[in-house]
């Protein structure tokens, strides 16, 4: 049986609502797009080949797929990692490369959960556990290694299912974010942060 996978959510989108959840409101009930911003544009330019050497050298890697498409038929979300890296024990490592800084030298909590994410889609395509994820930072050349346990991926399996709630009821979510998210947003013209409801 196939799936119309166009109609699933991205980690991307897992990302967004981890970061505000208006973004998937405005996204998928509103359709509207995010104005593109210099540092995006400078951000997908940013991955190239020197990233994943020290990283491979220091994950003691023996296998690196780059760009890996995956799909979860059972979460209905899909994404397209950046690496993935095979250790020499045969441990499962995805990493992302992110175009920021890390928040006071931990990683984002909307990037660790779109990492979380690839995780369990990871799981459910080899069949194996995976115990961390690493994002990458490479306006300070920070790699920070994440430990995943049980109650991040549950983090996961409630955002998904608060973003069906959000598309399927068109249920506009509450903003509750700090203002200084919103400097830099894409959806900033359409979202008027700060309003009381």
């Amino acid at each position: 049986m196939t799936f119309d996978t166009e109609e699933y959510f991205t980690t991307v989108d897992v990302k967004h609502y981890a970061y505000c959840p208006m973004i998937v409101y405005f996204t998928h009930v509103l359709h509207l797009e995010e104005r593109i911003t210099e540092s995006m544009i400078y951000g997908a330019e940013s991955h190239d080949e020197s990233i994943i050497t020290p990283i491979a050298a220091s994950l003691k890697a023996s296998k690196i797929i780059r760009g890996l498409e995956l799909v979860s038929d059972k979460l209905k979300v899909r994404g397209k990692l950046d690496y993935l890296v095979i250790t020499k024990y045969g441990e499962l490592i995805p990493v992302e490369v992110k175009w920021a800084e890390p928040e006071r030298g931990v990683a984002k909590r909307d990037h660790k959960l779109q990492l979380a994410t690839y995780a369990l889609m990871l799981e459910e395509t080899f069949g194996k556990p995976v115990k961390r994820v690493i994002a990458y930072y490479t306006r300070v050349g920070k790699l920070i290694s994440i430990p995943l346990d049980e109650s991040v991926k549950k983090q996961v399996k409630h955002i998904l299912a608060s973003m069906e709630r959000i598309v399927s009821m068109e249920e506009q979510p509450k903003s509750a974010i700090k203002p200084s998210r919103c400097i830099n947003c894409g959806f900033k013209s359409y979202c008027r942060p700060g309003r009381e409801e």
